[in-house]
């Protein structure tokens, strides 16, 4: 037998709405994510907004200048050591 790749009308619908409302009134999708129900439509929903959200994190990590891609913390610390040492040693003289 073949196998369905065919998704619920009524899911896709959601999912299409999903996806625009958090486009356009992401308030306003988040407020719908939070509903607690069991229906295809809201299912629908609420994976279109995630889909919506995973797709803006992507965007902004390809964007990121290459110094803001790595570890911040690490090497945004090893830096703050070096300038205190210099600083430092600026101060003795």
């Amino acid at each position: 037998m073949e196998k369905e790749d065919k998704v619920d009308s009524v899911y896709l619908k959601g999912f299409n709405e999903g996806y625009i409302i958090a486009q356009n009134m992401p308030e306003l999708a988040e407020v719908l994510a939070n509903v607690k129900s069991d229906s295809m439509r809201l299912n629908g929903l609420k994976a279109g907004r995630e889909q919506y959200n995973k797709e803006q994190i992507e965007q902004l990590k390809t964007h990121l200048p290459s110094w803001l891609k790595g570890d911040r913390l690490t090497k945004g610390q090893d830096s703050t050591a070096k300038s205190k040492d210099r600083d430092n040693e600026l101060d003795k003289d």
